[in-house]
């Protein structure tokens, strides 16, 4: 079952065309990878996705409903949420309250929460490996660990549909290994996934399917494999025309 269609989507802000005339969806249960150079896009995407931004024309579909011209709230309320490239923790809160802070955020009713939320908060950060750095200032976690906070926060939203924004960038080999089992995890519990990976160390392990962009077009789209030996984005990535041109 489709759970996100877009249609015909653009973009532009003033006389610069960010995206032009995107078609793709992402079905339950899938995990598609979004790549493409610096620049491509990717971001802005998520960020009509989300309602941070407005198409300047097309549709965005999420479980047959319109949600195009939706509120952030609102679109994260019906089951979207996301991860940002940057980690944007409330350094003086703790771990655990970080998670909680999502979970309201989602369930949009009261601020006030139930032993039981905390409870879930603890298995979010179960899930994620920092549950022994619950009580601990946010501001005090490293890199990776608060970008573990960033998931487990963007999973207290209960989403249907989770954006991960570079969410392995800067990461060995080993950090590399341990995102992508957190992202089978993340998986497991009946969450799709749409990731952006712009050197491709993690989307090209873990997607199903690949959409890739270059100034804001689709350029191709399918099986990792099959994505990665396309002429178009070999060029976009390697600079390919410009070395024929000059063999």
């Amino acid at each position: 079952m489709i759970l996100l269609q877009l249609k015909s989507l653009n973009k532009t802000f003033n006389n610069f065309c960010a995206l032009s005339n995107i078609d793709f969806s992402v079905s339950e249960g899938e995990i598609v990878g979004l790549v493409g150079p610096n620049g491509a896009g990717k971001t802005t995407l998520f960020n009509l996705i989300c309602g941070r931004y407005r198409p300047s024309s097309g549709n965005i579909l999420f479980k047959d409903i319109d949600i195009t011209d939706f509120k952030p709230h609102a679109i994260c309320r019906l089951g979207i949420s996301r991860t940002f490239q940057s980690s944007r923790p409330f350094p003086r809160m703790s771990t655990l309250q970080n998670v909680l802070v999502g979970h309201i955020f989602g369930k949009g009713f009261s601020l006030h929460t139930r032993p039981e939320d905390s409870d879930m908060a603890r298995e979010l950060l179960e899930i994620v490996g920092i549950d022994h750095k619950a009580d601990t200032p946010a501001g005090q976690l490293t890199l990776s660990e608060q970008r573990r906070l960033d998931l487990a926060r963007a999973l207290a939203t209960r989403p249907k549909l989770l954006l991960l924004d570079e969410v392995a960038a800067g990461f060995s080999p080993v950090l590399v290994k341990q995102a992508i089992e957190l992202i089978n995890r993340v998986r497991e519990r009946g969450v799709s996934l749409l990731i952006i990976d712009h050197f491709l160390n993690l989307s090209l392990k873990v997607s199903d399917r690949l959409l890739a962009l270059d100034h804001g077009e689709k350029i191709a789209e399918g099986p990792p494999h099959m994505v990665m030996r396309n002429r178009d984005v070999l060029q976009a990535y390697l600079g390919l025309r410009h070395q024929d041109e000059n063999d």
